[in-house]
């Protein structure tokens, strides 16, 4: 059995993505909640508008730089895409997919839960946030 390429991953995993759009471009294909941008892939490297904090810390990993898209934007180039790339890839594609539909529900910084489901999805989110009374580094609550 081949493994994947990272189109082939990235795609199979946006469908499961509520609302998730494709559009094919002349490089590769963006991927859109709505009219939002979340994730775009191009040649064998993909970017992710993920929120400050996740981006922060996926810059520290290997095979990630900033994007040239801007704030929050993370270029993943793996040169081999190996077990830990793909979770790499698949997490922050569900992120930057819950960023953005954060985004629309007007929820600032709402990163919060497993895969969502839209709107609802981010409102539950929210309420998780709401429940945190202190959000440590890593920004997802005290680590029992």
């Amino acid at each position: 059995m081949t493994d994947p390429t990272l189109a082939v991953l990235l795609a199979e995993q946006a469908v499961l993505l509520e609302g998730t759009a494709a559009v094919p471009t002349g490089q590769g294909t963006d991927y859109y909640l709505d009219d939002v941008l979340f994730a775009s892939l191009a040649g064998s490297g993909a970017e992710f508008h993920l929120r400050d904090e996740v981006g922060a810390v996926a810059l520290r990993t290997p095979d990630v730089t900033s994007s040239a898209r801007g704030a929050g934007w993370v270029r993943f180039a793996p040169r081999r895409l190996d077990g830990h790339a793909r979770d790499r890839a698949l997490a922050w594609l569900e992120s930057a997919w819950r960023r953005a539909d954060a985004e629309l529900s007007g929820i600032a910084d709402a990163d919060g839960g497993g895969g969502g489901a839209g709107a609802a999805g981010a409102a539950g989110a929210a309420g998780d946030l709401e429940d945190d009374a202190e959000l440590d580094d890593d920004g997802d609550g005290p680590d029992d």
